[in-house]
């Protein structure tokens, strides 16, 4: 399945990772890994907290679907949505998220009222920030996703203001939370995929 866009002006395709882009978006991740940057570089141009095996990447793109954008076969960002279910069994880093989505409300209504799934990490070749690239991700994602998921939701650290800056500004989430875990301070925030959800078609 491969529902590319192509968008000229900037040269690049939205689309779904294949096994073939495996080790372009593990490259892409340790070169943005929070443990392997500057100081300097994290508040300038943010970072990315949770390290995945290419076997989990695997897997990922077997299930929900890793979105993509390349130019021409080099992947240059990435979008991961994994399900609750997968999340809890394969990243043991998120387990402080996860126990705190159990009793998180949003919108007045119990959290797990909602079918959620769980926007694990996004990341953008630092070249090419700044282009409306992540703004293609999710579109890609909302329209993909919007019919099996009510909401996406993820935690953004406090000390990552550009993706924060990002997200709520650029992308439109919405701060669901702040709490602390482990002596950090994070964000939960909740993306909305139901007004991108097809209306039956009533006579």
């Amino acid at each position: 399945m491969e529902n590319k866009k192509s968008f000229e002006q900037f040269n690049f395709e939205i689309g779904l990772a294949d096994e073939k882009d495996l080790a372009s978006i593990a490259r892409l991740q340790q070169e943005n890994l929070v443990s392997n940057i500057s100081e300097k570089e994290k508040q300038e141009q943010g970072f990315v907290s949770v390290e995945t095996s290419e076997k989990l990447l695997k897997e990922i793109i077997e299930q929900e679907g890793i979105t993509v954008a390349r130019i021409g076969e080099k992947v240059i960002g990435y979008l991961i949505p994994m399900s609750v279910e997968h999340t809890q069994q394969q990243v043991s880093s998120l387990d402080p998220f996860l126990e705190r989505l159990k009793t998180l409300q949003f919108e007045s209504k119990p959290l797990n009222e909602y079918s959620c799934c769980v926007l694990t990490q996004v990341c953008i070749e630092k070249n090419y920030r700044g282009k409306g690239i992540l703004e293609k991700l999710y579109q890609e994602l909302k329209t993909r996703l919007a019919d099996k998921y009510d909401l996406g939701v993820s935690e953004i650290a406090s000390n990552n203001p550009r993706s924060l800056h990002a997200h709520l500004n650029k992308i439109g989430l919405k701060i669901a939370e702040q709490y602390s875990a482990e002596g950090k301070d994070w964000y939960i925030v909740v993306l909305d995929f139901r007004p991108y959800q097809k209306k039956p078609i009533t006579e």
